[in-house]
């Protein structure tokens, strides 16, 4: 029995993981094909070949990593911002490419609601029911509110015009694990 992988790259990009998957499957019987490269896991030299192109496969990663991080802190550093429009309410995107967002009249009015109630001391549960009651639509275009979609209103600084980027980082590329940023990156 083998497994049929398009890339090393495809399979894992970490090198020890890598490494182990193949060696337990090899222990199983299992024989893996890397189609791209041209590797079994079973051919007497399949280890060795693996091991070295693993490591060209991890660094890979780890090169577009970085790239993807400094583009996306040059955009910060430009003032450039993504906003989910779809579940954004209050703007719509611009019609031209780099410009900032467009205020959408009718939506912002549903926002300035929701800070009006709130300010008036009601609830995000009671503030979604009189949502709902008076027929507004929620940011993902639904009929019926609930209290977490005003809460996430109420919180999003991006309702009062900042925008606070890196809120998260990735601390490792290898394993995709995200922190609350406390000062360690800008």
């Amino acid at each position: 029995m083998y497994i049929l992988v398009k890339s090393i790259s495809r399979f894992a990009r970490n090198t020890v993981t890598l490494l182990t998957t193949a060696r337990e499957l090899k222990s199983l019987g299992v024989d893996v094909y890397f189609e791209e490269q041209g590797i079994r896991t079973m051919s007497a030299a399949g280890e060795l070949m693996l091991t070295i192109l693993a490591s060209f496969a991890q660094e890979e990663s780890r090169s577009i990593s970085e790239n993807v991080t400094w583009g996306q802190r040059k955009r910060f550093a430009d003032g450039k911002l993504i906003l989910p429009y779809k579940h954004f309410l209050g703007y719509d995107r611009s019609k031209t490419k780099d410009a900032p967002p467009v205020v959408n009249i009718a939506q912002a009015a549903v926002v300035r609601f929701i800070y009006q109630l709130f300010l008036a001391g009601k609830t995000p549960t009671a503030i979604a029911r009189q949502l709902t009651e008076d027929g507004f639509h929620t940011p993902a275009g639904k009929d019926v509110w609930s209290s977490s979609t005003v809460k996430s209103i109420l919180k999003n600084e991006k309702y009062k015009g900042d925008a606070l980027l890196q809120k998260k980082f990735t601390v490792d590329y290898l394993q995709k694990k995200s922190k609350r940023n406390e000062g360690e990156v800008p």
